[in-house]
């Protein structure tokens, strides 16, 4: 039977986020009870379910990326840093209709993050990703970066789907990654289910830092994340329910709230100001 993958990446996006504001994250037991709260509600919905911990995927994938003794040229920001990066989103408009994808919110455009490549000096290096799922993505930018005179002979990912491996190998680029999954339901990124979170869900085209998480009210939970439609009303409550908690904690933690304002990626469609636990709970 296959599975339905989930990435932890919350602490790790949130630990960075308050360095910059000051807001204080709670400890670690506070998430491993948080995640245990969520994957026994994932496991009612999904009867193969796994959750892949921040700390496998970060030191998994930085020790593979080492062993390839390559420059690594990173698509993703939370396991895998580098110096050298392509900061890409998944972009939709405000009817949730795809439109491709784009910079992420300050960083530079593609055309001069390709430029920087291009000037790096660079004959061969490696890319880092957090999944390769149909490897579409992946095949793309491996594409752009060869057309740059860039040899990229491998790709290491956190988790990487077979169907997504062989699209590459057919391109004579080998794939390495923390977990290999001959198929999968879904695999998701924990941030996408936590409204307020930074990088959480589809970023909207040209409207600055709002993004689209993959719950309801606020995205498509069907379509995005594979919940079964019977499921996906429930889902999305009890993810919002997980992130009041998630905020409130870091409110208590700090002894100011977190408003709106304060938020990285703030969640279009969340109209109420203040608060942002607050606002959540008014839609509940």
């Amino acid at each position: 039977m296959k599975p339905y993958v989930v990435s932890a990446d919350i602490r790790s996006l949130l630990v960075s986020w308050g360095a910059e504001t000051g807001f204080v994250i709670p400890e670690q037991s506070f998430f491993d009870e948080l995640r245990s709260i969520f994957e026994a509600h994932m496991r009612r919905i999904f009867s193969e379910f796994d959750f892949i911990s921040e700390e496998e995927l970060s030191s998994g994938m930085q020790e593979l990326v080492r062993e390839t003794d390559l420059t690594c040229i990173s698509l993703d920001p939370v396991y895998c840093p580098s110096d050298l990066t392509l900061s890409m989103a998944r972009l939709v408009d405000g009817q949730w209709r795809d439109r491709g994808h784009g910079h992420r919110p300050n960083s530079p455009k593609l055309t001069e993050q390709f430029r920087i490549l291009k000037e790096s000096g660079l004959r061969r290096a490696v890319i880092s990703d957090d999944v390769i799922f149909t490897g579409d993505m992946a095949e793309r930018v491996v594409a752009l970066i060869e057309r740059l005179g860039i040899r990229v002979p491998c790709v290491v990912a956190g988790i990487a789907v077979d169907e997504g491996v062989q699209r590459l190998k057919k391109m004579g680029v080998e794939v390495k990654a923390v977990r290999f999954y001959p198929d999968v339901v879904d695999e998701v990124c924990e941030r996408d289910f936590y409204p307020g979170v930074p990088m959480s869900g589809r970023l909207l085209a040209g409207n600055g830092n709002w993004g689209a998480p993959y719950v309801k009210p606020f995205g498509n939970p069907e379509k995005w994340a594979s919940i079964p439609a019977e499921s996906a009303d429930e889902f999305s409550r009890f993810c919002i329910e997980q992130a009041v908690v998630l905020f409130e904690m870091i409110d208590w933690a700090t002894g100011r709230c977190v408003h709106r304002e304060d938020l990285d990626r703030k969640v279009f469609g969340l109209r109420r100001s203040g608060s942002h636990a607050e606002a959540l709970k008014s839609i509940l």
